[in-house]
């Protein structure tokens, strides 16, 4: 039987030019080489060199011969490719959502579901998301807008507040709600992959932001630090408030709601929409 690595070594004959120097690059003999190559030729039953006193070199069937080992392993890298491939679409599930709180929610729920298969899920833009659904990169995905085209299922999932945490002696805390005009100025920490909630950023110019990449990193800070930092009605869950005072965002852009989209294969993994103020603390 042909062995894959008879052929790559053939290949590497005809790249190199000489047997003795494709044995050096192959970390191999040369006579450990040459009987590869005799092996190959007697699977083959055809020459493939052409062999004198003092040299040793591909003749004509060896050449056309090497262009079919191309293609033979190019297929099977092909091949291996798209077996990974069928792998992975048969046993992972792959989410997206523009905001982290949603799909937190939706990944905890359907690890029930999908048992036994991967759970991959990862904040993306809703252009991105949609198209990534359309092709099937996503199973499922949470945006903040409604998708009405065929073959997808949209349904609502849930409203998410804006809220700010805050240390008991700053000046605000004593307020019962809060607008964006009210939090500009001040420094805040921020957690980085909050996705669409980056728009409030843009309502606060004169805020100084310390941002966090990692959540479990943010969450220690938020803990530790007085600063003060934004948090949602889903994702108080998540960090540690217990020392500071959590007043509601009361304005424009300040609350989200959130749609869940699947292609039709998928609709029965749909969750039902979240009731509204769950997972909410005293606020």
């Amino acid at each position: 039987m042909i062995e894959l690595k008879d052929l790559q070594q053939l290949i590497k004959i005809a790249e190199c030019g000489t047997i003795s120097r494709a044995a050096e690059e192959l970390f191999l003999s040369q006579p450990a080489l040459s009987r590869s190559m005799q092996r190959l030729e007697d699977e083959l039953g055809v020459k493939l060199f052409s062999r004198a006193k003092n040299k040793v070199e591909l003749n004509e069937n060896g050449l056309f011969f090497v262009r079919t080992a191309c293609s033979i392993l190019e297929n099977c890298d092909e091949g291996v490719r798209r077996l990974r491939e069928f792998d992975r679409e048969r046993n992972s599930f792959s989410v997206g959502s523009c905001a982290p709180a949603p799909m937190w929610e939706l990944v905890k729920g359907l690890g029930a579901e999908l048992e036994g298969r991967r759970l991959s899920a990862e904040i993306k833009g809703v252009d991105e998301l949609v198209r990534g659904l359309k092709s099937g990169a996503y199973k499922i995905v949470i945006i903040n807008r409604p998708v009405d085209e065929e073959g997808i299922v949209c349904r609502e999932y849930c409203r998410e507040k804006l809220l700010l945490c805050l240390p008991a002696e700053h000046r605000l805390a004593s307020r019962k709600s809060l607008t964006f005009s009210d939090i500009d100025g001040i420094t805040m920490l921020l957690y980085e992959g909050i996705g669409v909630w980056h728009d409030v950023s843009a309502r606060l110019p004169h805020t100084r932001f310390i941002v966090q990449s990692g959540f479990d990193d943010f969450a220690d800070l938020v803990r530790q630090s007085s600063l003060p930092s934004f948090a949602t009605d889903f994702s108080l869950d998540k960090t540690d408030v217990s020392n500071r005072v959590v007043i509601p965002v009361e304005d424009d852009g300040a609350e989200q709601t959130f749609y869940v989209c699947a292609l039709q294969a998928y609709k029965n993994l749909l969750p039902a929409a979240r009731a509204a103020g769950q997972g909410e603390k005293n606020v």
